[in-house]
C-alpha cells in the first residue's frame, strides 16, 4: 500500500513537485477500510458476475489487529449496496500451513522481486502488481478445484518456485 505525493524538495533524481511513492509506515484500521471500501468493494462489484450478485461472497481476513471487525458498520453497509451480500471472515486460528495468502501470494513477492531486480519502491509496486497479474488465474482455479487437489496444488507450485513455506522447520501437511 503507497500513496503518491509531490516531492517536497528537489534532488539529483527528480524535480521538486514531482509524484513520488511513499510507502504506508503504519497499517490502521482506517487504512484498511479505506483500502476496502475504495478499492475492494469496487473491483469486486466491477468484476462479479451480475447474476451471481445475491450469492454470498466472502472476504477472508488473516485475524490482524488492524483489519476490521467482522460487524464494522461502515464496510457492512457498503458492502450491501447494489443488492450485493459480501461478508468478512477470519480464517481459523492456528491455520498457517494452508493459509493462501502466507503460501502463495505473499511468498511470490520476494521471489519476483529478486527476479526483477527491484531495489526502490518505484521498482518494486509494477513488481508487485505483476505478481496480482499471474496469481488471479492459479486463485481462480483453486477455488474451482477439491481440496485433495487443492493441496497437491500447493505443493507442486512451492516447489516450482522455489518458495518455502512459512512454517518449514515444523512437522505439519506440507
Amino acid at each position: 500500500m503507497v500513496t503518491y505525493e509531490p516531492a517536497v524538495r528537489r534532488s539529483q533524481n527528480r524535480l521538486r513537485g514531482e509524484l513520488v511513492i511513499k510507502p504506508i509506515t503504519s497499517i490502521t484500521r482506517d487504512v484498511i477500510r479505506d483500502f476496502m471500501l475504495n478499492k475492494v468493494l469496487p473491483a469486486i462489484r466491477a468484476k462479479w458476475p451480475r447474476e451471481d450478485v445475491s450469492k454470498p461472497i466472502f472476504i477472508q481476513q488473516d485475524n490482524a489487529p488492524s483489519h476490521l471487525k467482522l460487524d464494522d458498520p461502515e464496510f457492512c453497509e457498503a458492502a450491501k449496496q447494489e443488492g450485493y451480500d459480501i461478508r468478512l471472515i477470519c480464517q481459523p486460528p492456528n491455520s498457517p500451513d494452508f493459509n493462501i495468502l502466507d503460501l502463495v501470494i505473499f511468498r511470490a513477492i520476494p521471489a519476483i522481486q529478486y527476479k526483477k531486480d527491484a531495489k526502490t519502491i518505484k521498482d518494486l509496486v509494477p513488481a508487485i502488481k505483476q505478481v496480482k497479474r499471474s496469481i488471479v488465474h492459479m486463485l481462480q482455479c483453486l477455488f474451482n478445484m477439491k481440496m485433495y487437489s487443492f493441496i497437491d496444488f500447493l505443493q507442486h507450485m512451492l516447489h516450482r518456485h522455489s518458495w518455502s513455506t512459512p512454517h518449514g522447520k515444523q512437522t505439519g501437511y506440507l
